[in-house]
């Protein structure tokens, strides 16, 4: 029965020591099983300082093994993952994902049987908030990629991703994480910058240079980004050598040839099949919906088409291949891209959300900085809430929350004369008054 003395949804001060102290646990592959097992069983029986104390030696030792170094702690890893599934029980994606960082050490490597597309997708929404649509294709995309790249001999569809919506929502944002978690070389092509090959400049082969100067042959799993790709398609942009290269480099048959070096003259070249690569295209590409809306009649939104189908909200999330075959004007391209992702516009509540409790909030960096200070620092809801409403408003989107925190904080930051500062919405309203 729950205590009715407690707030909804609210763990008492044991329960909470006690998930930490599991979680400190696992994060140790040192620790003897056994060990971690009687640690465990006491918990049940041991008074809060107790557990208090335990917290502070697993840190120390938790502290040994981050900076741990040895050839052997790869093996640790797994046989650590092994032993704790077998004698205590199932493990956590994200609590590997913890326990692996800094070691030299894929996910893949380390736990593959908890790899899926819906494990990935619920690690990314920690960071990618409010877009649904995109989180779930994106993690799809990566996790066939790993498949397929690690599988020479099996034969997979190519989850090349096109993502459209407006800037500043996360769309390269989420793809550099995934590349992240599974530590795969990463490179992006900015397209409203790119000269064809042959012209100083960047052009498409440039980021094969830069990555193979880090990685050699380890980049032929690569994931490229091609972003502001629709400005390739823009007046004044289009440019139909441009894209006859591009089709070339995602060919799955081709063999791309590029220097190995940055070095102007006297350069060698390479070649490398990229048929292995994970190829995802970001833009706005505006008048899209255009497409669309002459596609299902001209009636406007929230209308009972003459089928029978009810259409509501904006275009963009009724977007199809076809439409963007349209735009496009060259079948080879579509028959190349598998999936398409809407990133839609964040709202206040997403933005709210994002401050309040995204894995990497604007506000952390803020909270550490008040912290070497002496200074509580925290965010009220309704503060949240103000803020993103004041992002929304000066059309800053995500990017721009940590300006507009630096803007209002800024005297606060300098004058560092209190004990405790609190972001609420009368705060927010207040530092915002300058407009």
């Amino acid at each position: 029965m729950q205590n009715p003395s407690r707030k909804k949804g609210e763990a008492p001060v044991s329960e909470m020591l006690n998930e930490q102290i599991r979680h400190l646990l696992f994060l140790n592959p040192l620790l003897d099983i056994e060990f971690i097992k009687r640690q465990l069983n006491m918990l049940p029986s041991q008074l809060k300082n107790d557990k208090l104390e335990t917290i502070r030696f697993l840190n120390k030792q938790r502290e040994s093994y981050v900076k741990e170094t040895s050839k052997d702690i790869k093996k640790d890893i797994k046989e650590h993952i092994r032993n704790w599934e077998k004698e205590i029980g199932p493990v956590a994606f994200s609590d590997v994902v913890e326990l692996i960082e800094g070691k030299g050490i894929t996910i893949m490597e380390a736990a593959p049987h908890l790899v899926s597309h819906r494990q990935i997708e619920q690690w990314l929404s920690a960071f990618l908030i409010g877009q649904p649509d995109y989180a779930k294709k994106l993690s799809f995309s990566f996790y066939l990629h790993e498949i397929r790249k690690n599988d020479e001999q099996l034969s997979l569809p190519r989850p090349n991703l096109l993502v459209y919506g407006p800037s500043g929502v996360g769309k390269t944002y989420a793809t550099q994480k995934l590349a992240e978690l599974f530590q795969i070389p990463f490179g992006v092509v900015n397209c409203n910058s790119l000269v064809q090959e042959g012209i100083d400049g960047n052009s498409l082969t440039t980021v094969f240079t830069q990555l193979y100067m880090q990685y050699n042959e380890g980049m032929s799993g690569a994931v490229i980004v091609f972003d502001e790709f629709d400005k390739l398609f823009e007046d004044g942009h289009y440019n139909q050598r441009i894209l006859n290269e591009l089709l070339n480099i995602i060919d799955d048959n081709n063999t791309l040839s590029f220097r190995k070096s940055d070095q102007i003259y006297n350069y060698e070249k390479v070649s490398m099949k990229t048929n292995k690569m994970l190829f995802i295209f970001t833009g706005v590409f505006r008048g899209i919906e255009h497409i669309v809306k002459k596609r299902l009649g001209d009636h406007g939104i929230g209308f009972s088409h003459g089928s029978g189908t009810c259409f509501k909200g904006d275009y963009h999330q009724y977007v199809t291949n076809d439409d963007f075959a349209k735009y496009f004007h060259r079948d080879e391209l579509t028959g190349r891209i598998l999936q398409y992702a809407y990133a839609k516009e964040l709202k206040e509540d997403d933005l709210a959300s994002i401050l309040l409790h995204s894995v990497e909030s604007p506000v952390t960096t803020f909270v550490n900085y008040f912290k070497i200070r002496n200074i509580d620092f925290s965010v009220t809801e309704d503060g949240a809430r103000a803020l993103a409403s004041a992002s929304i408003q000066r059309h800053l989107g995500v990017r721009g929350l940590k300006s507009l925190l630096f803007n209002i904080l800024s005297d606060d930051m300098y004058a560092l004369d209190t004990q405790q500062i609190i972001i609420d919405k009368d705060y927010v309203e207040m530092k915002t008054t300058w407009d």
